[in-house]
């Protein structure tokens, strides 16, 4: 718990003065993804269970954890990939966290007005860009298999070709080989210098993508037309 503490000190510390380093395609999504876990953690509906023993011993003070979480939040609020990694986090983004979040740390008076009036503004932009996600979800629903990558089960903007010839995005292998530095298909030793961008891929994703934005802002168009 003390090294928790200092960990969370430290990234609130680098991500106010090397907030570029944190939003980098190979880190946002892992930090979005475990930020957001925290929070639920400290501040969702099991929170109320969550009780320690002798808490000062083990050096555990969410008034203190709390704050400097939301502060790392704050940090990154002006990137629009970290915006939209926390808005993409299936397992522990929700709106309702992070108003409960907003209430303690009003009710407590852990964070000053402006700070607060921050993370309102950035709780909404979390939450118009979710919107905009599950609407793109479904606007890109039943997407020709070649599209998606084959580990994450994402349509690729970037798709690059491995050294043991198949297809990932690029974000995706890059997160790969900061833990493991091999093929994951052939388990060969590579880097991300190895891969070849797919360039006609990446252009017949991106004329689908268009055809269906458009044919889905159609829809709406003429269902607008159809309630007046």
């Amino acid at each position: 718990m003390q090294l928790a503490n200092e960990t969370v000190s430290m990234m609130k510390l680098f991500t106010n003065t090397l907030s570029e380093a944190f939003t980098m395609p190979e880190i946002v999504q892992r930090l979005a993804g475990m930020l957001d876990y925290n929070l639920e953690i400290l501040t969702g509906p099991k929170s109320k269970t969550l009780k320690v023993d002798n808490a000062e011993k083990y050096y555990f003070s969410p008034k203190t954890l709390l704050p400097e979480i939301v502060d790392i939040y704050l940090n990154l609020g002006s990137s629009p990939a970290f915006i939209e990694a926390v808005a993409g986090d299936g397992r522990s983004y929700k709106p309702d966290t992070m108003a409960a979040t907003a209430h303690i740390l009003s009710k407590k008076n852990l964070k000053d007005p402006g700070d607060l009036e921050a993370w309102d503004v950035l709780c909404k932009k979390f939450a118009d860009t979710k919107a905009e996600l599950d609407r793109a979800e479904l606007d890109f629903d039943n997407a020709p298999p070649e599209f998606e990558d084959e580990l994450m089960g994402i349509i690729m903007s970037d798709p690059v070709i491995l050294p043991s010839k198949h297809v990932l995005d690029r974000s995706t292998i890059i997160q790969h080989l900061l833990s493991d530095a091999k093929d994951p298909y052939t388990r060969q030793p590579m880097t991300i210098d190895d891969v070849v961008p797919d360039d006609s891929l990446r252009e017949k994703i991106e004329k689908w993508k268009e055809e269906r934005r458009a044919n889905a802002k159609a829809a709406r168009v003429d269902a607008m037309d159809t309630t007046e």
